[in-house]
């Protein structure tokens, strides 16, 4: 017991060393992820790489809260227009949404918890118990709801791994039809653009709605 508390000791000690270490580039990247001028910029000079990196990214946003998931979506669309745009962006978080279930499935909520909030995790648990594809559908769209967390949410769930995909294709699907419209179309700005604009404002107060009406839930189950 003390040879592992020794072992943990050290390890967190040569992390925090490695951080104080690295700080300037890490704080550099931290501003380059919330900069989308800049991660386009920067992904036109990797040429023939860039969707890869790009599909990474994507993917590392599911586990990394602080990666700005819509801005990558947004810069996606303008990188490689709608149609390219939207493939690489669907397939990518629903890679990555389904890596957060199984992983979430097999390691439980110890692992969940590593990179979602243990009262988001609790609160959310609540809403989606009973809950069927329409929910996570819902939940994987909606503004003011932690997407990538109801991916944990559902590994911690009953949901079957079959059903979590079809909401998972589904739900990713929407979004990125929205997002990447509007970064293919962001210069032109025509009246189809328009239309996905006041897409997202319903969306958003849908969602506002959506998040008080879980809030209530869980209060009257508390």
């Amino acid at each position: 017991m003390l040879a592992r508390k020794i072992i943990l000791a050290v390890v967190v000690l040569i992390a925090l060393i490695a951080l104080w270490f690295y700080r300037a580039p890490i704080e550099a990247t931290l501003r380059w992820l919330g900069n989308y001028n800049a991660v386009i910029v920067s992904i036109r000079e990797y040429g023939l790489w860039g969707p890869a990196i790009l599909f990474l990214l994507f993917i590392l946003q599911v586990f990394f809260a602080f990666i700005p998931g819509q801005a990558l979506m947004i810069s996606s669309g303008i990188l490689y227009g709608f149609v390219d745009g939207f493939f690489l962006t669907w397939t990518s978080l629903v890679v990555g949404g389904q890596i957060a279930f199984w992983l979430s499935r097999k390691l439980g909520r110890p692992f969940a918890e590593k990179w979602i909030a243990p009262n988001t995790l609790e609160r959310w648990d609540k809403s989606a118990a009973g809950q069927g594809i329409a929910f996570y559908v819902i939940t994987l769209v909606m503004p003011l709801v932690p997407n990538d967390a109801m991916c944990y949410v559902a590994g911690l769930g009953s949901m079957s791994s079959k059903r979590f995909l079809l909401a998972n294709m589904l739900g990713r699907g929407i979004a990125s039809l929205l997002t990447v419209t509007v970064g293919a179309n962001l210069m032109e700005i025509p009246s189809l653009l328009w239309i996905f604009v006041v897409g997202f404002v319903i969306l958003g107060i849908a969602g506002w709605i959506f998040v008080r009406r879980m809030q209530k839930v869980n209060k009257s189950t508390d």
